[in-house]
């Protein structure tokens, strides 16, 4: 009799340790939180040169500062500057396309009679990019950064001296 009222119960349980057991081997997939802040944001260090044969172009070491832009999880402000004198100066302010899955940032933009495309590859704690004329797509700067900490560079200059540049 104790052997027949066992059955049920044996026959409900060993689904559910089999379940357990698996879960154990096989972990949920990850997946990036949709909180967490976006890799490109932060300091980024480094070089940025002059492609081809362009006497007004200088090569620079520049400070790249990325900053979300809030309720646009796409969409980060990038804060340039070039190291003069061992001073952060302001070279300008975009707004770049973030493709997070992919670790690419690109922006389109127009200053005066020069149109042009950025485009960087974030990966892991360094990017590489390239300044890109349009409409003939001729590459006139290459970049290359490391993410470092604010107090690695000269202090930044304030954020309003970005507007207008």
């Amino acid at each position: 009799m104790i052997r027949n009222q066992l059955k049920p119960v044996f026959i409900l349980t060993l689904p559910l340790a089999c379940i357990w057991v698996l879960s154990l081997h096989y972990p949920p997939p990850a997946t990036a939180s949709p909180l967490a802040p976006p890799a490109v944001l932060g300091t980024w260090k480094g070089e940025s040169l002059c492609v081809g044969n362009r006497p007004a172009c200088k090569n620079e070491v520049v400070v790249y500062r990325f900053e979300a832009v809030p309720g646009q999880a796409d969409v980060v402000v990038l804060l340039a500057d070039k190291i003069i004198e061992g001073r952060r100066v302001p070279m300008g302010k975009l707004e770049f396309q973030n493709d997070e899955a992919k670790g690419e940032l690109s922006c389109e933009f127009t200053r005066g009679q020069t149109r042009g495309l950025w485009q960087f590859k974030v990966t892991g704690e360094r990017m590489e990019g390239t300044l890109m004329l349009l409409p003939d797509k001729e590459v006139v700067r290459r970049v290359g950064v490391k993410k470092v900490r604010a107090e690695e560079v000269p202090t930044a200059p304030a954020r309003e001296s970005y507007e207008g540049v």
